[in-house]
């Protein structure tokens, strides 16, 4: 193999032995693939509050399937990869096709489910609009630490990285194009994503309405530092979120949004608008 210990190598294996038949090259610059922030990151998960109520009153977090994401280039490969291929892999690709390459590493799609949050260490107004829809909606902060302690440790974590059309994902690796997305239109997610991937016993014919997402175990004590109310939010609904966290022996702080309108217009900070 190699002698430094920190090169990563592609190889052709053979599964019946687990063993290397042919080296085909050093990876470059590995470490740019999958990457993670500090763990004191604060992130924030912006929800329609039905969607986010499992993990109050269930303590299970629910992961949607890659490939019915609404966007539809979720998980696939760019122009660039169809013109040429990636600098990360590009000791190897002269040695193998990779005609048939993108489409078989775009099919994981259909057997991974990504949980997504926003890295900000404040509430972001644009959020709101982008991923609730309803005025009975919910800001969670935590950070980075606290969701590895309360997901399984089956559960990977990665940044999401921001390119152009033209840019050549890496391709040869199952969940390459799972971490990149379109700088265009998505930028402003400045997203990291949990990643539940799919173990081979469990792959099957993923045809039906259940299989497009999963609920997986969550441990909502470390998962939640504090939860922000819609900025429209109504004193009905937030009654309704404070009597689910009592039924549930729930101690969080619920704050108003940052953005909320009080006192005809006037702008109030989260700490004045705690709710008690």
């Amino acid at each position: 193999m190699s002698n430094d210990p920190d090169k990563v190598l592609m190889a052709i294996i053979d599964r019946r032995t687990g063993l290397p038949v042919k080296i085909l090259g050093a990876v470059e610059n590995p470490e740019r693939l999958f990457t993670l922030p500090p763990e004191d990151t604060v992130l924030w998960r912006y929800s329609d509050y039905e969607r986010f109520k499992t993990v109050i009153t269930e303590q299970q977090l629910y992961f949607r399937r890659a490939d019915k994401f609404k966007d539809s280039l979720e998980g696939k490969f760019t122009e660039g990869n169809r013109q040429r291929p990636s600098n990360m892999f590009a000791a190897v690709t002269g040695q193998l096709p990779t005609t048939g390459v993108l489409p078989i590493q775009e099919s994981n799609r259909a057997h991974v489910y990504v949980n997504c949050w926003h890295k900000n260490p404040v509430e972001n107004s644009r959020m709101w609009p982008e991923y609730t829809s309803c005025s009975e909606a919910i800001a969670v902060k935590t950070n980075l630490a606290s969701l590895f302690c309360a997901t399984p440790q089956q559960i990977k974590a990665a940044n999401v990285h921001y390119v152009d059309e033209g840019y050549s994902i890496p391709e040869f690796h199952s969940l390459s194009a799972l971490v990149h997305k379109r700088r265009e239109k998505y930028e402003f997610e400045n997203e990291l994503r949990l990643i539940y991937q799919l173990q081979p016993s469990e792959i099957g014919r993923l045809d039906n309405k259940e299989d497009e997402g999963r609920l997986v175990p969550v441990d909502a004590r470390k998962l939640i530092h504090l939860i922000r109310f819609h900025p429209s939010a109504s004193a009905e609904f937030k009654e309704r979120v404070r009597r689910d966290m009592l039924t549930a022996s729930l101690s969080i702080t619920l704050e108003n949004s940052s953005f909320a309108k009080l006192d005809g217009g006037a702008n109030a900070s989260p700490a004045a608008q705690r709710m008690e």
